[in-house]
């Protein structure tokens, strides 16, 4: 409905707007369980995405990203004034009041621990050869020259990334 009433995406909205409601069919196209939600998605993205620009009105290929989604004036603004001021955790907190104040290197609590949410990246050929392992997304995205969320949105999508590489993730067993 929110793709109907209001403007969760522009562009589909000024669609109806132009064209009128009844030149749309918004329907169920598969029931599934919700842990597989992300899996179906990107599915039914990947199809709709193999069809000309003109007859899609979706801007992500990839499921549960917002790449590309901006913000508009007003919820930014909203966001701003949630976390200005008074509002701001670290309002007035300056120099030795400053929570991390003093805890670099050996004297952060997280100096050579390795973090429970830590993740290795690995990077695969084709043929499912091992090329590289990486420590966190940041490195892979490092060595594939690419961002971290670019990574972050191969490893949930299962795509193949510039025709020659797989990348999944493993967390840690600690």
């Amino acid at each position: 409905m929110d793709h109907i009433n209001n403007s969760s995406n522009p562009h589909l909205h000024n669609g109806i707007l132009k064209y009128g409601l009844s030149s749309f069919a918004f329907v169920i196209l598969e029931y599934c369980i919700s842990s597989d939600l992300l899996k179906r998605e990107q599915h039914f993205l990947d199809i709709l995405f193999s069809l000309a620009k003109e007859l899609r009105y979706n801007f992500n290929p990839t499921a549960d990203s917002r790449l590309g989604a901006t913000h508009t004036p007003e919820s930014k603004a909203k966001t701003s004034d949630s976390i200005s001021g008074a509002n701001n955790p670290m309002y007035g907190r300056t120099g030795a009041n400053h929570p991390m104040f003093g805890r670099t290197g050996a004297n952060n609590p997280m100096y050579g621990k390795v973090p429970a949410t830590a993740m290795t990246v690995n990077v695969y050929s084709l043929d499912n050869v091992l090329e590289y392992s990486f420590s966190s997304q940041v490195a892979a995205a490092e060595w594939l020259g690419v961002s971290r969320t670019t990574v972050q949105n191969y490893v949930r999508s299962g795509k193949v990334f510039n025709n020659q590489y797989r990348i999944t993730k493993s967390t840690s067993s600690k």
